[in-house]
């Protein structure tokens, strides 16, 4: 009879978790279809199929600013590539590409006009076994958050479910909060304006992103010595141990109508509570004709 007991016990208790995520997952598509109405409606952000956005970027580096150009091509389900293009020193210019093509990795880096005995450098990947395979699952990462937050919807290269969060405060009032998960440790939380229904902002767990660059101006002819040291430093900087995951935040702003389809102008980036980067979009494109060789390797 004990035993029995027990059993019936723990089987409301089974069917009450049961029925508490049933209605969470159904407060969770309502929330949703509301703000899918708010961007534009399904009729129109199902026809989405690609945006190009192309603006300005600024960010923080430590003690160092940084500004530029910055081009954003994304083409469903499984290509995106983000163009950044700086001037580190006078008229040179560097180009840094990266972004995913279905299981390809697009990472590039180029410079232009630069004056004689100039080098530049990135960082190379951490080398280790699967340092290859972690940066395409970190770059089709980057991509499904990109796009949930843009067209509150997964690409079929990562599908994720959404599950009821609870409410938030935010500043300008309460935002209701959807908790997003796919394969693997994919995680984010997307928050909703309760008045508009728009994106607020969405967070996740990760590593700080890094930009290391570094630019030597060498006079005369080029010295082994220094070119080895400036080598022995990148991989310094490479081989680093591992940065702890911090809290990433994108703060959605500026919404205007495109093609049918609301989506935001601006976008801000915090790391661990630190304003870091904010990206300011002039114009964007829906569907556009992306030219051959876009999402290709380089």
């Amino acid at each position: 009879m004990q035993w029995l007991s027990v059993s019936i016990i723990s089987l409301a208790m089974a069917l009450g978790s049961l029925a508490a995520r049933m209605e969470g997952d159904t407060k969770a598509a309502q929330l949703l279809a509301q703000a899918r109405a708010a961007l534009g409606g399904d009729k129109n952000l199902g026809k989405v199929q690609g945006i190009t956005g192309a603006g300005s970027y600024e960010r923080t580096l430590g003690d160092r600013q940084l500004s530029g150009e910055l081009t954003l091509d994304l083409q469903l389900p499984d290509k995106m590539l983000r163009t950044e293009t700086m001037n580190p020193v006078g008229d040179m210019t560097v180009v840094v590409e990266q972004g995913i093509n279905g299981e390809k990795l697009l990472r590039n880096q180029r410079t232009l006009n630069a004056p004689a005995g100039a080098v530049v450098r990135m960082a190379p990947p951490p080398a280790n076994a699967d340092a290859e395979g972690q940066a395409v699952r970190n770059a089709r990462a980057e991509m499904t958050r990109t796009v949930i937050a843009l067209l509150l919807a997964s690409p079929a290269s990562m599908p994720v479910e959404f599950a009821y969060g609870g409410e938030a405060e935010a500043e300008d009032g309460k935002a209701d909060v959807l908790d997003a998960k796919g394969a693997g440790s994919f995680a984010a939380r997307l928050f909703l304006d309760q008045k508009t229904h728009r994106p607020l902002m969405l967070q996740y767990r990760g590593v700080a992103p890094q930009v290391r660059i570094q630019t030597q101006q060498l006079q005369g002819p080029p010295d082994p010595e220094r070119l080895r040291r400036a080598e022995q430093g990148a991989h310094d900087a490479a081989a680093a141990p591992a940065p702890q995951l911090v809290d990433i935040t994108l703060y959605l702003d500026d919404y205007r109508s495109v093609g049918g389809v609301l989506l935001p102008h601006r976008i801000a980036r915090s790391v661990d509570g630190k304003p870091t980067e904010e990206m300011t979009f002039k114009t964007i494109k829906v569907n556009p004709a992306f030219k051959p060789g876009t999402f290709e390797p380089r």
